[in-house]
């Protein structure tokens, strides 16, 4: 909920897709901000939890099938550090692409983060730091580190 918070604006009225989206968690904070939310996740097992929830959701690979286009693209992959560079490589290659591109890692997870630094370096953009919140638990709370990725030509 607190990375949907702090980027509600890019959001706002927008359609979303996040890349990799589960059950579809983030998919029900982000669309209280945006136009429209398409997941993508490769695990059918996943699938069937999301359209429960009621969020569309296809079942596919990022890195083989057609993306589902959108204005902004979210995502936090398993392996950041092999998937973070390669997922923007793939966003950026559809063509006519103009929008955003949000990367997070977990600060509390140190190998995630020098790739998130990474795409900031490569193809311009801001880096956002976002504290959450969510319980005393492993990975409840923390800080999250975002790269955004504007992209206007």
């Amino acid at each position: 909920m607190a990375v949907s918070e702090a980027v509600q604006d890019i959001l706002k009225d927008k359609v979303v897709c996040e890349l990799g989206c589960a059950v579809g968690d983030n998919m029900l904070f982000m669309s209280r901000y945006a136009k429209e939310v398409v997941g993508m996740e490769l695990k059918r097992y996943r699938y069937k939890h999301a359209e429960k929830r009621g969020v569309r959701i296809i079942v596919g690979d990022y890195f083989k099938d057609p993306l589902p286009k959108a204005d902004v693209y979210y995502f936090w992959p398993d392996n950041g550090q092999k998937d973070n560079e390669a997922l923007v490589e793939r966003i950026l290659s559809q063509p006519d692409f103009k929008g955003t591109i949000v990367v997070a890692g977990d600060m509390g997870f140190p190998q995630e983060i020098p790739s998130v630094k990474r795409c900031v370096e490569r193809w311009g953009g801001r880096l956002m730091e976002v504290e959450f919140n969510e319980g005393p638990r492993h990975r409840q709370s923390g800080t999250f580190l975002l790269a955004i990725i504007e992209v206007t030509e």
